[in-house]
């Protein structure tokens, strides 16, 4: 019996609806981020990587996760239940800013309510519904998971069976796609969020001094972040954090 791994706090992590984001293929990689973080805090983690919002959030309350790393829609829909507390932002490497662009055929944005949009945040519903897309098709968006949102738009432009009426995905991958000379010119973006909040570290019912973490955090060398694609830890921005779950909680 591994005793360490019993004593060991775990530290979470949730990446919504990311292929690889899972204790096999993540795991081993995050390892190397709550090690350095144990060391400066004192702290023995174990880490949990999870895709998928529902098992994130079992896992959860079973109060086994001290701290992790979450999305923001994770963090609305679960902070009460959970008892999280934002502590820092996470700004990935080489995005310059979180945003969302939906993308179609030839359809255009008042033509989408009531049809499939297809994304890697469909387990997310709440949060693209009222805070990505701010309302616009409504309440309740009929949203397709999907992994590979290049794939879905190939299907969307070659009108594959069951293909989706628009693509959601992230700008950065809009940007590759937009940029291909024979799928780029087949689709368009009809719409592109507003700039939001980072995933952030949080802390799970106070079992973790603040200050010490974010410490810990910012202390994290170069070659470890770039292995889990972090730039930087930043503050938390509250004013952008507020108006998001204002959206949230707005239905």
């Amino acid at each position: 019996m591994n005793f360490a791994l019993i004593l060991a706090a775990v530290f979470l992590f949730l990446k919504t609806g990311e292929k690889f984001a899972t204790q096999e293929s993540a795991g081993p990689t995050v390892k190397l981020l709550t090690e350095f973080v144990g060391q400066k805090t004192g702290e023995s983690f174990a880490p949990q990587v999870f895709n998928d919002p529902s098992q994130a959030a079992e896992y959860c309350a079973t109060g086994k996760p001290v701290a992790g790393v979450v999305t923001p829609g994770f963090y609305f829909a679960y902070k009460k239940m959970l008892n999280m507390e934002p502590v820092l932002e996470i700004k990935r490497l080489q995005v310059l800013a979180e945003r969302y662009v939906l993308v179609t055929k030839g359809a255009v944005l008042g033509t989408l309510t009531g049809k499939t949009i297809a994304t890697q945040l469909a387990m997310e519903s709440r949060f693209v519904a009222g805070v990505i897309l701010q309302g616009k098709l409504g309440a309740d968006v009929r949203l397709v998971p999907v992994t590979d949102v290049e794939g879905a738009v190939m299907d969307l432009v070659e009108g594959a069976k069951n293909a989706p009426a628009a693509v959601l995905m992230e700008e950065g991958a809009w940007q590759v796609i937009h940029a291909d000379a024979e799928s780029g010119a087949q689709v368009k973006a009809v719409f592109t969020s507003n700039e939001l909040p980072g995933n952030l570290v949080v802390i799970f019912n106070g079992k973790l001094d603040a200050g010490k973490l974010k410490a810990a955090v910012r202390m994290i060398p170069a070659e470890i972040l770039s292995s889990v694609r972090v730039e930087s830890f930043t503050e938390v921005n509250a004013a952008r954090l507020g108006q998001a779950e204002e959206l949230f909680n707005a239905r």
